[in-house]
């Protein structure tokens, strides 16, 4: 590895969840309040998966790649609007092994009933960049990051429904419940990540890094709709 190599390395480290999302607020922060509610920002997440999910299939992977990387910044849109801490979601729930059969590698298939448990919070299973968790979750899902696009849409259906059930909720709400949902959509999203073998974290860098996706802008000036 060259020195050139190494510095690159070194800024991949500095890819933290937070500052990813700070990225998609600074490019689109403004636009996204001021245009779309919570139902469009989910609109437009699931609009890009599936034409991720189609350009997969058909093993188109450069389109596939930059399809994924956009429908993550709605995803980190939405995340926003509701004020969640993802990096923290990760470390509570997904520390280093499953949260439903707390094995590592996960072994939820054997397992008698599949419901989520307290799992504790080691400091070796907290990373605090994107390609650490990557890691985390290879290690947890070695068998799971098979590409399933049954299983990713499922995961942000649910994430969708308990969102609408708890803005719609009349009496108690429970938030923890979104929380739940979001954190695992994204570990989908992850394992996704890791069938590519691409670090989500640098292809976010580098096709957000001139701003605007659209408009190469930032803050965005094209004020997007499709």
């Amino acid at each position: 590895m060259s020195a050139g190599e190494d510095v690159n390395c070194d800024i991949l480290l500095l890819m933290t969840i937070e500052e990813l999302v700070s990225t998609c607020d600074r490019i689109y922060g403004v636009q996204d309040d001021r245009l779309y509610d919570l139902p469009d920002l989910f609109y437009y997440h699931q609009k890009w998966l599936l034409r991720f999910i189609e350009n997969r299939k058909n093993k188109n992977r450069p389109e596939a790649i930059e399809q994924l990387i956009i429908s993550l910044a709605w995803y980190f849109a939405i995340i926003d609007r509701l004020q969640i801490n993802l990096q923290k979601l990760l470390e509570k729930r997904y520390p280093y092994k499953c949260p439903f059969c707390l094995e590592i590698p996960c072994d939820c298939e054997n397992a008698k009933q599949k419901r989520s448990k307290k799992t504790g919070r080691p400091v070796s299973g907290n990373p605090k960049t994107i390609i650490g968790w990557q890691q985390v979750i290879a290690k947890i899902y070695p068998e799971k990051n098979k590409f399933s696009n049954l299983e990713i849409q499922q995961q942000l259906a649910i994430f969708h429904q308990i969102v609408r059930q708890f803005r719609q909720a009349s009496g108690k709400r429970s938030f923890h419940l979104v929380e739940i949902a979001c954190v695992d959509y994204f570990v989908e999203i992850l394992k996704t990540a890791n069938n590519l073998d691409i670090d989500l974290g640098k292809e976010f860098k580098n096709i957000l890094k001139n701003g605007c996706f659209v408009c190469r802008k930032s803050p965005c000036e094209c004020f997007y709709t499709e």
